[in-house]
């Protein structure tokens, strides 16, 4: 399967863990696998999709951290992860995915502060944050994010003011 492009998967049930060789789909822009029952981490191996530009992995069971592998994906304008049992910070390679337009990490079990870095995605219109375990001061930076239509950082345990920008 060298040569798919797109892969939708999405509103199954599928179970168990997201095959390792999901990295040897190297042409594939679209992977979509969201609204089933996937087990496990997110592989490294996703990394290597390097011409990806959409990926949907919410609402399903996956566990662990967001690997920081995914900092190679800079093609991808969509990342969906929410609703699954991910742990952990969020990683500041996500902020090096400067195409991103659209970053769901909403109810998932993510911890620590939101990264300054993510003012660096000037190409973000929605950022989801909401009912995760967030901690720390809303970062300023995200007044530098001149596309952002939508934001969402209710349901954590955030703290001190409401930046000016």
């Amino acid at each position: 399967l060298t040569a798919l492009t797109q892969l939708y998967l999405y509103k199954n049930k599928l179970t168990g863990r997201i095959p390792t060789e999901i990295g040897q789909l190297t042409a594939v822009s679209v992977l979509a696998l969201q609204e089933n029952m996937l087990t496990g981490p997110i592989l490294t191996e996703v990394g290597r999709l390097t011409g990806l530009a959409e990926l949907w992995l919410n609402v399903n069971e996956l566990t662990g951290r967001i690997p920081t592998d995914i900092r190679h994906l800079t093609a991808l304008t969509a990342l969906c992860l929410q609703d699954n049992w991910l742990t952990g910070r969020i990683p500041t390679e996500i902020c090096h995915l400067t195409a991103l337009k659209v970053l769901y990490l909403q109810d998932n079990k993510l911890a620590g502060p939101v990264p300054t870095e993510v003012g660096r995605l000037t190409a973000l219109a929605h950022l989801s944050l909401e009912a995760n375990e967030l901690t720390g001061r809303i970062p300023s930076e995200i007044g530098h994010l001149a596309a952002l239509t939508q934001l969402y950082l209710q349901g954590n345990k955030l703290t001190g003011f409401i930046p000016p920008d």
